[in-house]
């Protein structure tokens, strides 16, 4: 098995991040099917309207895919709190496996700001660049390692039953290399978008590095138990309470990019305007 092992196999590194690696021991662990996808979420804080995020997997002929995370505050936390923030990794994929070539990572978050550019395309090594800082290092790291974003989707390809982790994963995120561990927690139905009472399964990444919106504690997602496992919920904390996205809409045809600024901020607005008032 490449990329993955579990605690009782042994202490040998294995490889990769926020949520995979290659080969499948399950047949029934799909995780993304190859298509285009795009998955909206609606983000509270504090149980209030915080914003808007979403997951996107853009396929670019038959080996490249484009991934992209986005998250946008509404325009109240805007005042006082602005959060504008983007991961977008071009990716190749190989017999089902995702390998990331070029990571960017841009982070607004009130007074904080961050532009780092991670190259992937050589084996043992990733060059990261910090824009800001006019910056440039090589790291070494292992040789299917990933960024948070393919990891993530990696994760999805994993078999998640309650009983078969936890899977570790080695990662690279903001100039830091470490082996991530996934903990399969259990088996729980809510209500999500798909209907009530669905069936999920609930995960706990042990992440290293900072998320969006600054997390600070554990972070909890809820993927369907199903051969696809899509993220419907996702809660996390931050410096203050807890951040809680539940998915609102899923869609399968392709929505252009845009030509300037973030997805997420003309999803935002969308969401303003069907309000109720």
């Amino acid at each position: 098995m490449i990329g993955v092992s579990r605690r009782h196999v042994g202490r040998s590194r294995s490889l990769l991040a926020i949520l995979l690696a290659a080969t499948l021991s399950s047949p029934r662990a799909a995780g993304w099917d190859g298509a285009y996808e795009r998955l909206l979420f609606d983000i509270r804080w504090l149980f209030v309207p915080a914003g808007v995020a979403l997951v996107e997997a853009r396929p670019r002929g038959e080996a490249r895919v484009l991934l992209r995370v986005e998250a946008c505050s509404n325009a109240a936390l805007d005042l006082f709190y602005r959060v504008r923030d983007l991961a977008a990794v071009e990716v190749l994929r190989e017999d089902g496996h995702l390998r990331p070539l070029q990571y960017r990572y841009s982070q607004t978050e009130g007074s904080h700001r961050s532009e780092l550019v991670s190259d992937f395309s050589r084996a043992g090594e990733v060059v990261q660049h910090d824009r800001l800082k006019g910056r440039r290092r090589a790291f070494p790291v292992p040789e299917d390692v990933a960024d948070m974003v393919t990891a993530f989707f990696r994760t999805r390809a994993l078999d998640l039953a309650p009983d078969a982790g936890p899977w570790r994963i080695p990662v690279f995120d903001k100039g830091k290399s470490y082996l991530l561990e996934i903990e399969v927690l259990r088996r729980e139905r809510i209500d999500t978008l798909l209907g009530k009472d669905t069936p999920t399964v609930v995960i706990r990444p042990r992440l290293q590095t900072e998320g969006i919106f600054k997390r600070t504690g554990d972070i909890f997602i809820w993927l369907t138990d199903d051969a696809r496992h899509l993220p419907v919920r996702m809660e996390s904390r931050v410096r203050i309470g807890s951040i809680v996205s539940s998915l609102i809409a899923i869609e399968r045809e392709p929505v252009p990019l845009p030509a300037e600024g973030l997805a997420c901020e003309a999803l935002r607005e969308t969401r303003a305007a069907q309000a109720p008032r």
